[in-house]
């Protein structure tokens, strides 16, 4: 009996070792998640030191919609692929955890997943993020001048600060389409936006901007509505920290 459990456990972990380096392709440098992220790009592929490093691994909050951060660790001998896979995970799951709930943007939960491990695609392609995702707020006052909001993600082009116009889309969190909108650039961080939501009864437009850093890297736009009254719309943020930073417009 002993003997039956002893190779049912060597097969599994057989099994177990083939899955973990499951392969879909290698990852090249024009592909969108480098282009969504540039810093990690850089350090992926230019920077000498981490983009020779032994092992490296790249982790972000799955499904694709919940991919906006991530997590990127290198090493030199020190730790095994199987490590640096984990302190990936561990240091995505960390980043999520200081934004807070997501449960006002997203109706799935987001879990953070490697990727990329040793430059190979640990995912299918399929389910890899192919633009920019984010959670989505949308401020903005009716016309008896309360304050109205909308969650949910949004999507876009991942290159914003490099494209001169950019299409975006906003869905609520039960992932039903309700607004859509342009980005022109016209600066390396900044341009102009419009936006028409609910089949075109509301629209706006205004200048957005590129913020980085803490909470998040995130989009933050101003304007104004159809009738003259104010909107932001908030990208890469969270809705508890988006309505604590933005929402009293």
């Amino acid at each position: 009996m002993s003997r039956k459990i002893l190779l049912v456990l060597v097969g599994l972990m057989t099994l177990a070792a083939g899955a973990w380096a499951q392969s879909y392709g290698k990852a090249e440098r024009r592909d969108p998640i480098f282009l969504r992220f540039p810093e990690m790009a850089q350090r992926f592929w230019e920077n000498t030191e981490t983009m020779a490093a032994s092992h490296k691994s790249v982790a972000v909050p799955m499904p694709k919609q919940c991919s906006f951060l991530y997590a990127d660790t290198y090493t030199r001998n020190q730790m095994s692929e199987s490590e640096v896979r984990q302190m990936a995970i561990s240091n995505c799951n960390a980043k999520l955890q200081q934004l807070g709930p997501l449960g006002e943007n997203y109706g799935v939960p987001c879990q953070c997943q490697v990727i990329i491990s040793d430059g190979a695609y640990v995912v299918p392609r399929e389910m890899l993020p192919d633009q920019a995702y984010g959670p989505a707020s949308i401020f903005y006052r009716d016309d008896r001048g309360n304050v109205a909001r909308l969650n949910g993600t949004a999507r876009y082009g991942a290159l914003l600060a490099r494209d001169r116009s950019v299409t975006f889309s906003v869905d609520n969190s039960r992932s039903e389409p309700v607004c859509e909108g342009t980005f022109t650039n016209e600066g390396p961080r900044n341009g102009r936006f419009s936006l028409s939501c609910f089949q075109g009864k509301f629209t706006g437009g205004g200048t957005y901007e590129n913020h980085t850093g803490s909470p998040n890297d995130h989009i933050l736009a101003r304007g104004q509505t159809q009738r003259g009254q104010p909107v932001v719309i908030v990208i890469g943020l969270p809705s508890q920290i988006a309505t604590t930073m933005y929402g009293g417009l």
